[in-house]
């Protein structure tokens, strides 16, 4: 391994273990039992002298191979939360961490139903308050949220960042969105488009794996520049390509907060930010961020680092809270203390 490689995880691992060990919260790990195999995460709380059951948040991840903490990007959160005395919880998702099984085996059903497991989970718990649980979603978790919405009334909130509606609206804009950033217009990001088109058309079909290799070979122009996928990947997206938010948001009738970033090179925000208006039932707001990307973070600070890179956690546990776009994290504490009769200092606006 290249020495400054070396470093830098070093560096990044040090950063993680300073972060919590200044943190202002208490990180428990747990175990959630979601049919026959086991979830390990984590739960924040406040660090205090009460016994009064505390309201919760559950985070819900996005794509890729998350740990509990999605290796420091939820602790800025997870302390705003907790100095307002709200615990959150989230879990490795399964092959990372201690949890059971691989998260690319997964349909965004078994990650709903594992929401499921961990508000089960909640409602056991004595020093947890099961009357005021909500939820936060990022990204590939706006197909997972309003699953679950849409059927359990003991989520009395959710927080959407980053949200899409249609896997394959988004996959589309996905594409554009990458192709128009290296300069491709006219008849050259035309051609890239059909092959897209076409091989979006094979996905559907769930063709053999190495049928799909063969269509890659033969047909993706060289200025497409996207590789094939693994199997692994390339049977999670054959097995979730159909998803479609719509008809479990008609079914949504918890207040509802949907953040996005201006810059989002991923996610059509307009299409989610309408979608979400035309079809929730029950109280909604959104919030578009200036200079803001995916994660919403500030464009000025993260602009041109892949969010996959070593630099990239490095750069977000040494920033903290001042990486995020600006009023984020307040945003995020205003809507749960909120909807869990709270005020910023932690106590109940009901005098309890």
């Amino acid at each position: 391994m290249h020495p400054m490689i070396k470093s830098a995880i070093g560096l990044l691992i040090t950063l993680i273990v300073v972060v919590f060990w200044l943190s202002g919260y208490d990180r428990k790990a747990v175990e959630i039992n979601n049919e026959d195999s086991a979830l390990y995460g984590s739960l924040v709380l406040p660090k205090r002298d009460g016994h009064t059951p505390l309201p919760v948040l559950i985070f819900v991840h996005g794509d890729g191979p998350i740990s509990s903490g999605s290796y420091g990007y939820y602790a800025p959160l997870w302390q705003a939360l907790a100095d307002a005395g709200v615990a959150s919880l989230s879990w490795d998702k399964q092959g990372v961490g201690g949890s059971d099984g691989h998260w690319l085996e997964q349909t965004m059903t078994e990650r709903a139903q594992q929401l499921s497991a961990a508000i089960d989970w909640v409602a056991q718990q004595p020093n947890l308050d099961s009357q005021r649980i909500g939820v936060i979603g990022f990204s590939q978790a706006g197909w997972v949220l309003p699953q679950v919405l849409a059927k359990d009334e003991r989520l009395k909130y959710a927080i959407m960042v980053s949200t899409a509606v249609n896997w394959q609206q988004q996959g589309h804009y996905q594409t554009v969105q990458r192709l128009k950033s290296v300069g491709q217009e006219g008849e050259e990001l035309t051609q890239n488009l059909d092959y897209n088109t076409a091989l979006d058309a094979l996905l559907k079909q769930k063709v053999p794996y190495t049928q799909y290799k063969q269509f890659v070979t033969q047909n993706a122009p060289q200025s497409y520049g996207s590789q094939s996928m693994t199997k692994e990947r390339y049977e999670f997206v054959i097995n979730n390509m159909h998803v479609d938010a719509s008809s479990a948001l008609m079914q949504v009738k918890q207040p509802v907060l949907a953040l996005f970033g201006d810059s989002d090179a991923v996610v059509d925000v307009q299409n989610s930010i309408s979608t979400y208006q035309n079809t929730l039932l029950g109280p909604y707001q959104y919030k578009v961020y200036e200079d803001a990307n995916h994660a919403l973070f500030k464009n000025d600070y993260f602009s041109g680092i892949s969010k996959d890179s070593i630099w990239f956690g490095v750069k977000m546990n040494w920033l903290g809270s001042e990486g995020f776009t600006e009023g984020f994290i307040d945003d995020v504490l205003s809507w749960v203390t909120n909807h869990t009769q709270l005020t910023n200092g932690g106590g109940s606006t009901n005098g309890e």
